[in-house]
């Protein structure tokens, strides 16, 4: 057996309580892979970006948000001054070398985004968007149904943090008009969307435009070509009609708030790319 296959194979015994036992090994264990393409899916959570995923996992090396507890706890890192950057650059170099994927999907490339078009001039980046209210009753709904998201002692509580910090736990209090998030353990609208907007907007500021591909959610399985042509890979090497991680349980949440006062906050934070992108879109309709 391959050093490579062992240490994976041990590493998933106990990948929720150690650094991955291959992070530690030198980067000579690990062959600079041939690529036939070099992509990142960049979208938000609940944008598509297991649908991307899925796309090319038949044909290609592609994973979802892979160690994502691990990479959280480097993220939370830097932002806490445990590492510097040069730290993470390392970190990140080294686990982009020995995974080898060909797409790479996950939400948390937004926090790596600086580093990745910087150290991997030759991958192509493909953000994924949806509307803010879409998007927005979405994660509410994926979060619901997932009580152990709430649950700060459970052994995900990397996840926790992480939204703690993204949708501003500590900056933004619940209006009276928002008590229904409060009550189910939910964050604050301005936490939301003004996440909504930095993550969009950091991505289309930072992502060349000759390397990023900006594909709407809805949009995704009438877009395959497009893919295909701006990674330049084989033509129908990519399946039509995917799509993964469909949220089926409705909590109907957002339309037990006003709408006047959730369509102020979604403009006070999202309007510049609403009306860009999403110009048919003026408030919440369930």
């Amino acid at each position: 057996m391959k050093i490579k296959q062992f240490v994976k194979r041990v590493n998933k015994k106990a990948s929720y309580w150690a650094t991955p036992i291959y992070q530690r090994l030198p980067s000579c264990f690990f062959p600079k892979p041939h690529y036939r393409c070099k992509s990142y899916c960049v979208g938000m959570g609940k944008t598509g970006t297991v649908s991307l995923h899925i796309m090319f996992s038949d044909q290609y090396r592609s994973d979802h948000e892979v160690e994502s507890r691990f990479i959280i706890n480097q993220i939370l890192a830097l932002f806490h001054h445990k590492i510097d950057i040069n730290q993470f650059t390392q970190y990140i170099q080294h686990r982009d070398r020995r995974l080898g994927l060909e797409m790479d999907s996950s939400c948390l490339n937004y926090f790596l985004i600086d580093i990745l078009v910087k150290e991997f001039s030759e991958a192509k980046f493909i953000l994924t968007i949806r509307d803010c209210y879409s998007w927005l009753d979405s994660s509410i709904n994926h979060h619901l149904v997932r009580p152990e998201l709430r649950d700060k002692h459970w052994r995900k509580n990397h996840w926790i943090k992480l939204d703690n910090w993204r949708f501003g736990a500590d900056k933004f209090q619940h209006a009276p008009e928002e008590q229904i998030l409060a009550d189910n353990g939910l964050h604050t609208l301005d936490g939301y969307f003004s996440h909504w907007m930095e993550h969009n907007s950091k991505i289309l500021s930072t992502v060349p435009e000759d390397r990023l591909l900006v594909v709407k959610t809805q949009e995704i399985n009438q877009s395959i070509q497009k893919i295909e042509n701006f990674l330049e890979i084989m033509p129908g090497s990519l399946p039509k009609n995917v799509h993964g991680n469909v949220g089926n349980k409705k909590f109907h949440i957002l339309s037990q708030i006003d709408k006047d006062f959730l369509a102020e906050k979604a403009n006070t934070h999202c309007k510049p790319l609403m009306e860009k992108y999403f110009p048919e879109v003026t408030n919440y309709n369930q």
